[in-house]
């Protein structure tokens, strides 16, 4: 089946196209791409398509104008206390501290001021971490050790929340570790998830995993969200890194694109309106600090690093939309995709070849950009329905991998075919008018019409032809054709010649067209006479009693393209081919015997032996052509020469080749 060309290119692309897949379904099984080309579309995605600021976070920057205030880094715990104080009167929801309070301070009476101010606020969350080597399992980061504040802190919080980081390979933060444990197996829940819990009235005891899911009870709905292995959540990032913000300026805590950020010294101050803080949770954090490494590359930070404190604070909006997005759509999902794109590709290729390559990239861009535009238009709503997938356009690139090899298969499948073609061709009609009829068709030349050349022309008809097949069976006659033709061939090729045309037991060569053939004449009567003594000697091993005439001519003639636009040759016509054709005659160029014309003799040199034969009429010439036999040429002698005729030739017998 293999050997037909249709059925070997369905297999090879029916294998291109489930290779393609099964590649597609490995790589999403394993995540392969999620931290190559995936991940620079998930970035590219979260920052084209940001979720919504709604204003119901601000930041209250931990920042140098704080610190020069109060005179030391890190600041006195009273610092801390002072904005608690000032904080209370704003009504906020909940006050998240990304400030470890892990160890007591050298001054006792900042420490219990702080725990005072605390438990006075109640709505304090404060911060703790896992430390050691974590281990990644269950839907939870798994930690040796903890950190927790100093217990007079912890006595009046409203809760504790983690703050590991995780950069991924790129050193970007994509996601928080929702869920930490320690030794003891309890699980401690990200800063971003506490404070919005306590915001949205959720209910952390009530709090359960669902196969990948972490499931909140909250109002009005409760929240979706989706945990890795490791206990990990992608953030849908809806602000990039942001400068704080001047206190005064127009409409700062009303805008849409970004959180509002403040400066901690303004807050204890008095600076900002009650609007911009209340009714809000509230991150406080390392900001705009100098000297303090708590930043760092996000999906939509571009050239620059967003504090830790916006990164949960991001989290934390995350939650508060119920918007979580995904690596990508799913193993399955890739799978399809990759097969519809496969085939369409294929399809489009093969039809179309390297015209369809490029509409196959043409499709996958819009493709991709219908999935975006979906994306787009499924987030656009203030409250989603929990993980949303990023297209897996990372996963769909490679097919233009698999398209390319469908190109480059296609292509040598039709050089293959090219050059079989040419093979064939070669056999039907000499190799040589192949290539002449090839290249005019590639120039836009092929057409009817010829050029006047030089050239010589060579018949040869089998003598006694009617007698020998009168005595053979069909099958013996055509193979016995074929024997002899088929060793005059391999001697024409030798002599540059081009076999123009077979006609039952005749055959036509032409020199110098369509190629130039330097010195022709001589090299047609030395092929003629070197045919005169293969056909001898295969004589001599036994079978039919066959033997050649042949008639040689030279001058010029029009070589080219005759016939029909629907169906031409190449041939020659004019004097020149009439007259070869009439010495084929049985009367001048006998059994086994070379027959020149005059033209042809004048051409061949001095190193010949030759019999005159006389003159003969032909049909169309008023005066009689001059007829030589070539006994011999050079080193090249005929084998069985004819003795001259009795009486010189005046008229042939027989018309000669048609």
């Amino acid at each position: 089946m293999l050997r037909e060309r249709k059925q070997r290119q369905r297999a090879v692309l029916a294998a291109i196209v489930a290779l393609a897949t099964l590649a597609a379904t490995w790589f999403a099984s394993v995540g392969a791409l999620d931290n190559s080309l995936q991940s620079a579309f998930y970035d590219y995605v979260i920052t084209s398509a940001p979720a919504e600021v709604r204003n119901q976070i601000a930041v209250i920057a931990l920042d140098d104008k704080t610190v020069e205030r109060y005179g030391r880094w890190p600041v006195p715990r009273q610092a801390y206390a002072d904005l608690l104080t000032a904080l209370k009167p704003y009504g906020t929801r909940a006050v998240a501290f990304d400030v470890g309070f892990y160890d007591p301070s050298d001054k006792p009476e900042s420490d219990r001021a702080l725990a005072a101010a605390i438990k006075d606020s109640g709505n304090v969350i404060l911060a703790m971490q896992g430390t050691g080597l974590p281990e990644y399992y269950g839907r939870a980061q798994h930690f040796e050790g903890l950190q927790l504040p100093l217990d007079m802190f912890r006595e009046g919080a409203a809760g504790l929340g983690a703050v590991n980081v995780n950069p991924e390979f790129d050193s970007r933060v994509r996601e928080v570790q929702l869920v930490v444990k320690g030794p003891d197996g309890k699980p401690y829940y990200a800063l971003a998830l506490v404070a919005a819990a306590r915001h949205l009235s959720g209910d952390l005891a009530a709090a359960r995993v669902e196969g990948d899911r972490l499931i909140l009870p909250a109002k009005p709905l409760e929240r979706d969200m989706p945990l890795n292995q490791g206990g990990a959540m992608r953030v849908y990032y809806a602000a990039p890194p942001h400068p704080l913000v001047v206190p005064g300026a127009a409409g700062p805590c009303t805008a849409k694109d970004a959180f509002y950020i403040v400066s901690m010294l303004d807050v204890i101050d008095g600076k900002i309106p009650r609007a911009c803080l209340a009714n809000r949770t509230i991150f406080v954090g390392a900001h705009s600090l100098s000297g303090v490494p708590d930043s760092y590359p996000v999906p939509n930070s571009a050239e620059q690093k967003m504090w830790g404190v916006e990164i949960w604070a991001n989290a934390a909006q995350s939650i508060f939309t119920n918007r979580y997005p995904v690596p990508n759509q799913g193993t399955l999902s890739i799978a399809l995709q990759t097969l519809f794109l496969a085939i369409v590709g294929v399809v489009a290729i093969t039809r179309l070849r390297l015209l369809g390559f490029l509409a196959g990239l043409l499709f996958l861009a819009a493709f991709s950009f219908v999935q975006l535009a979906l994306f787009v238009i499924g987030t656009q709503q203030p409250i989603g329905n929990g993980p949303v997938a990023v297209p897996s356009v990372g996963y769909l690139a490679p097919v233009i991998f698999w398209w390319v090899m469908t190109l480059g298969y296609l292509l040598v499948e039709e050089q293959l075919a090219v050059a079989r073609t040419q093979s064939t061709f070669g056999r039907f009609v000499t190799p040589s008018i192949a290539k002449e009829i090839m290249d005019h068709e590639e120039k836009g030349q092929l057409r009817l019409g010829g050029e006047t050349r030089q050239l010589t022309v060579l018949f040869g008809d089998i003598r006694g032809f009617t007698t020998m097949s009168e005595g053979m069976d069909p099958a013996t006659l055509l193979a016995t054709l074929n024997r002899y033709f088929g060793g005059m061939v391999e001697i024409v090729n030798r002599y540059l010649g081009t076999v123009n045309k077979y006609n039952g037991d005749n055959i036509m060569v032409i020199w110098n067209a369509p190629v130039e053939v330097p010195d022709h004449a001589r090299k047609a009567v030395e092929c003629a006479l070197e045919i005169q003594r293969w056909v001898v000697a295969e004589r001599s091993k036994g079978g039919p009693d066959v033997s050649f005439g042949f008639g040689i001519n030279s001058g010029s003639a029009i070589a080219g393209f005759l016939g029909a636009y629907g169906r031409m040759e190449y041939t020659v016509i004019g004097d020149t081919v009439n007259v070869a054709s009439r010495l084929t005659s049985s009367d001048i160029a006998r059994r086994d015997q070379v027959a020149v014309g005059s033209e042809t003799l004048a051409l061949l040199g001095d190193d010949v032996t030759s019999i005159d034969l006389g003159a003969v009429f032909v049909k169309g010439r008023a005066e009689p052509v001059r007829c030589y036999q070539v006994d011999r040429i050079g080193a090249i002698a005929n084998p069985a020469p004819a003795p001259a005729p009795e009486v010189p030739i005046g008229k042939a017998a027989v018309a000669g080749f048609h």
